[in-house]
Formats: structure tokens, C-alpha cells, sequence
């Protein structure tokens, strides 16, 4: 898309201004926290795929990470 970072933060500017102007203080809080919530259940998800994961497993990909990093 080509758009740099001066032109994205202009929009920005730009739609808060919108928001400010058509919304309430405590209406564009809202709408921003509305903005910030995601979906699905973090808690759930974050150990529905928990592994037992030994030490010499963890020091083994830990290796092989540092090999492909260097």
C-alpha cells in the first residue's frame, strides 16, 4: 500500500477529530475500549494446547534456535 508513517498518523489525527467531534467524552471512551476488545477466550486457548514440555526438550529447541540465528 505505500503509505508511510506521517500519512497513517495524519489519518489518525484526522479520525479522532471525527470522533471528538460527533461523540461525548464519555461516548469516545467507550468506543475506544470497544476498539480494544478482542475475541474468543484468552485463558481458555492459552492451555488448550499446553505440552508437556521437558527441560532437555526446551534446551534442545533452544539450540537450534541460537544455530539458526547465528
Amino acid at each position: 500500500m505505500g503509505t508511510n508513517l506521517k500519512e497513517l498518523e495524519r489519518i489518525k489525527d484526522k479520525g479522532f477529530a471525527a470522533l471528538k467531534e460527533k461523540l461525548s467524552p464519555s461516548e469516545l471512551v467507550q468506543f475506544l475500549q470497544m476498539l480494544g476488545v478482542g475475541i474468543g477466550d484468552y485463558t481458555k486457548e492459552k492451555y488448550e494446547n499446553d505440552e508437556d514440555i521437558t527441560i532437555e526438550d526446551f534446551k534442545k529447541y533452544l539450540a537450534e534456535k541460537n544455530k539458526k540465528n547465528n
